[in-house]
């Protein structure tokens, strides 16, 4: 699907609608590897590291669902 405008539909998305979100993350989501690359360095974020998550894809959702509530 490459060329058909995906990052900027996110970048178009976030720009309207960033009042809404505490935090916005962006990571690659090619494959799952990536995907479990981009959550665990998640927990390497200065308030991830404050808030004592440990580094693991599961952590950092769990911390990222908890940012909801802030």
């Amino acid at each position: 699907m490459g060329g058909v405008g995906k990052t900027q539909i996110c970048l178009k998305f976030v720009e309207k609608m960033a009042g809404r979100f505490s935090h916005v993350f962006w990571m690659d989501v090619s494959s799952e590897d990536t995907i479990a690359l981009g959550l665990k360095s998640l927990c390497y974020h200065p308030e991830a590291k404050a808030a004592g998550v440990y580094v693991s894809s599961e952590s950092a959702l769990i911390w990222i669902g908890s940012l909801q509530s802030e």
